[in-house]
């Protein structure tokens, strides 16, 4: 429990300084932890950075799988559902700002590129599944498609949102999203089995 504490902790020092400037005795602050107690748990920096990350996702895999249960029957429902994915609120702007600067670094890092396209295939797995079950005889192909096309649409309008705050506010991103994501999921609804 305490390294989720600590990542969490990271999570609001990188929002603030970004990876580079995220230093372990801000996050140890952060955490009301000694620097020592960090250090136990982590072999150093990008330990802790990386945790942060992995707590970014863990947060919104939980939040996807929250939904499981009860998919949504029609497309308002599942566009209303990915649109609180945005990053529409202060705990949300957080953990979008820790993903882009991971994206960032894995540019030119293989090994955090990898990590990124394994998160990425746990998203596009769990939209698919979602889509699915919004269109039952829906071909794998064709549900793992849209899916990608779900998931390019969030990162755009998140990018976006994080880079121009002022010109984005929560009613934009989901205003946007949801003109592109309704035309794509009717399409989706009415498409012939691939």
């Amino acid at each position: 429990m305490q390294q989720r504490s600590i990542a969490s902790a990271a999570i609001s020092v990188i929002h603030g300084a970004g990876l580079e400037g995220t230093r372990l005795r801000d996050v140890a602050r952060a955490a009301h932890v000694t620097t020592g107690a960090v250090t136990h748990y982590f072999d150093g920096k990008e330990a802790v950075l990386e945790a942060a990350l992995e707590e970014v996702v863990r947060r919104t895999l939980q939040r996807l799988g929250r939904g499981r249960h009860k998919p949504p029957k029609d497309v308002e429902t599942f566009v209303a559902q990915a649109c609180a994915h945005l990053p529409v609120d202060e705990a949300s702007q957080m953990e979008w700002r820790v993903w882009l600067a991971f994206w960032g670094k894995a540019i030119a890092d293989d090994r955090l590129r990898a990590i990124h396209r394994r998160y990425y295939e746990a998203f596009v797995e769990h939209v698919a599944h979602v889509l699915r079950a919004l269109k039952p005889n829906t071909s794998s192909r064709e549900a793992l498609l849209t899916a990608d096309a779900v998931i390019a649409t969030l990162d755009g309008v998140g990018v976006r949102a994080i880079l121009e705050p002022e010109h984005w506010p929560s009613k934009r991103q989901r205003q946007t999203a949801t003109a592109l994501l309704v035309p794509l999921l009717r399409e989706f609804e009415g498409a012939k089995k691939v």
